[in-house]
C-alpha cells in the first residue's frame, strides 16, 4: 500500500456536477468539494491507495481515522451473522467514513475497496476532534452530516429487511442509481459500478442464487438491462415494482 504527501488532482471536466463520474468514465474519481473538508486540515492528511478487495478498516478495531474517499468505491459491511457479511452501504468519492462521531472508540462497519486505485485522505483523530483550530467547525460539521448520511442508509437498509427480495433489490438499484448514476435525456438512468450479484445478494440480505434470478426476472419483465455492474432502468418504473411487491 503506498502513501503519498500529495495526490494529483482530478480534472473536474471529467465529471458531472456533485463530483460523480460522467457517463463513460473509465473509474469513480472526484474533488473532494473545499467546503467539505477545511484547506488548513485537507493539507495535513494522509493520502493512501488501497488495492482491490484491501480492507480500509475492520468494524471493532480501535477507530483512529475519519477517511475522505477521493476516488473508487467502498463497501460498508456488518457482521450480521457467522458466515455472511451485509453490505449496509456503498461509500464513493466525497464520501467520508470511519470515525464520524466524537467518543467513538471502535469503528462500528469493516470497510473494503471494492474497485482498484481506491484513494482515500486519512483525517487522524487529533485533526478533528478539537474544534478551536482552523476549520474545526467546519470538519466538525461535515463530519455529523456524514453521519447523519450514514445513519439514513442504515435505517433504509434495516426497513428493506421487512419487504420481499425483489423489492430490496429494485429498491437497491434506485438508491444507487440516484447516488452514482447519470439519468439521460431518454430518462433512463446508467449506473457503471464494480459490483457483482454477490455484492448485490449481500447488499439486500439475500442468497446470490435468489438475487440472480431475480435480477433475471426484472430484465425479463422489460425493467432492466445489463448485468454485473453495468446497468439501466427507468427509476419510476422500478419503484413502481418496487411498491407491488412488497
Amino acid at each position: 500500500m503506498a502513501y503519498s504527501a500529495q495526490v494529483p488532482r482530478a480534472d473536474p471536466s471529467r465529471f458531472a456536477a456533485g463530483g460523480y463520474p460522467l457517463p463513460g468514465g473509465a473509474e469513480l474519481m472526484a474533488e473532494v468539494p473545499a467546503s467539505r473538508v477545511p484547506p488548513a486540515t485537507w493539507d495535513l492528511a494522509t493520502s493512501r491507495d488501497y488495492l482491490k478487495g484491501e480492507v480500509v478498516y475492520s468494524g471493532g478495531e480501535a477507530s483512529e481515522f475519519a477517511f475522505v474517499i477521493e476516488a473508487g468505491l467502498v463497501a460498508l459491511t456488518l457482521a450480521a451473522h457467522p458466515e455472511r457479511e451485509r453490505v449496509v452501504a456503498l461509500a464513493g468519492p466525497g464520501d467520508i467514513i470511519g470515525e464520524l462521531t466524537p467518543g467513538t472508540q471502535r469503528y462500528l462497519e469493516t470497510a473494503t475497496a471494492l474497485s482498484a486505485g481506491t484513494r482515500c485522505r486519512l483525517l487522524a483523530r487529533a485533526a478533528h476532534a478539537d474544534t478551536s483550530g482552523p476549520g474545526g467547525v467546519e470538519l466538525q460539521s461535515a463530519l455529523a452530516l456524514a453521519a447523519g448520511r450514514q445513519l439514513a442508509r442504515l435505517t433504509d437498509a434495516m426497513a428493506d429487511t421487512e419487504v420481499a427480495v425483489p423489492a430490496r433489490i429494485a429498491r437497491t438499484l434506485v438508491r444507487l442509481g440516484e447516488r452514482f448514476g447519470h439519468r439521460g435525456e431518454d430518462g433512463l438512468t446508467r449506473i457503471t459500478l464494480p459490483i457483482t450479484h454477490d455484492t448485490l445478494a449481500a447488499m439486500v440480505g439475500a442468497a446470490r442464487e435468489t438475487t440472480t434470478s431475480v435480477v433475471q426476472a426484472l430484465r425479463d419483465d422489460g425493467l432492466l438491462n445489463g448485468t454485473r455492474g453495468h446497468y439501466l432502468f427507468e427509476p419510476e418504473k422500478l419503484s413502481a415494482f418496487a411498491a407491488r411487491a412488497l
